[in-house]
């Protein structure tokens, strides 16, 4: 084993983009990527910020208020090419935060998986809490969300990928000295370089909803039992309302009698 390799300080790769606020419409942060962020600071490592895309100028400067000192921008014209243009960048980075899924979006938590499968790295999935294990870094304990409130705690080894839970306890800052201070880099893309091939699937447009199953009507459960006793199939009896008890009584106990349910 390399010792000098083995002692190199881990580096941390966040990915963040920018969101569009549903009231207001401007672009703001994505609060799932802020989370991620703050987790990430929080682990005394070095820690870049990663986006792919165009992002403004205040967004980018919203992300740096958090503590980041730097922020890479990569622009691309094509949308259809984002992943591919992201794979380069964080294929040295030891560990790759992101969010979970963008806010109101369905179908938006395919990125981790994508990415970790292009990378062959192991995924965690609904981080909670990070522990750095020794000065390096390489090694952290991960503690991850389950159904139904359960907790479990992973030991997992660098190179990986960690989708951080939006129910993460942790305190977003917001610093303008960190804005002002830190850096945004963004980077031109270099022509003619071969872009990999983008991950196997069907790529369906976000705006595209699936349609969710509802009732056809809206009823009370009294209206409900109602309707099953008045549309109720009839058994092949008959109503007796004149005589008397006697033949009444007479009439139970034949229909007894014809269903075997009596034996006298």
């Amino acid at each position: 084993m390399n010792t000098a390799a083995a002692a190199t300080t881990a580096t941390v790769t966040v990915l963040v983009a920018a969101r569009i606020h549903p009231v207001s419409q401007r672009p703001t942060r994505c609060p799932a990527d802020a989370t991620a962020v703050a987790l990430a600071l929080g682990l005394s490592l070095p820690v870049r910020l990663l986006s792919a895309g165009d992002m403004p100028h205040a967004v980018a400067h919203d992300y740096l208020a958090l503590g980041a000192r730097v922020i890479e921008i990569r622009p691309c014209a094509d949308a259809a090419l984002l992943f591919a243009s992201l794979l380069p960048a964080v294929h040295a980075a030891d560990w790759v935060l992101t969010g979970t899924r963008a806010p109101a979006e369905r179908g938006s938590a395919v990125l981790p998986h994508a990415l970790a499968a292009a990378l062959q790295r192991p995924l965690v999935t609904d981080v909670l809490a990070i522990e750095p294990e020794g000065p390096e870094g390489r090694t952290c304990i991960v503690t991850q969300a389950l159904p139904q409130g359960a907790r479990r705690r992973l030991r997992v080894q660098a190179p990986a990928v960690l989708a951080v839970s939006a129910a993460a306890a942790v305190q977003l800052r917001h610093s303008l000295a960190a804005a002002q201070a830190g850096q945004i880099e963004r980077i031109a893309p270099t022509p003619g370089q071969p872009a990999p091939d983008p991950p196997p699937g069907e790529r369906v447009p976000a705006g595209q909803r699936r349609r969710l199953l509802e009732a056809r009507s809206v009823q009370s459960g009294h209206s409900r039992m109602l309707g099953a006793i008045e549309s109720a199939a009839p058994t092949g009896g008959r109503v007796i309302e004149a005589g008397d008890p006697g033949s009444k009584a007479q009439a139970v106990l034949d229909y007894l009698r014809n269903h075997s349910l009596v034996s006298f």
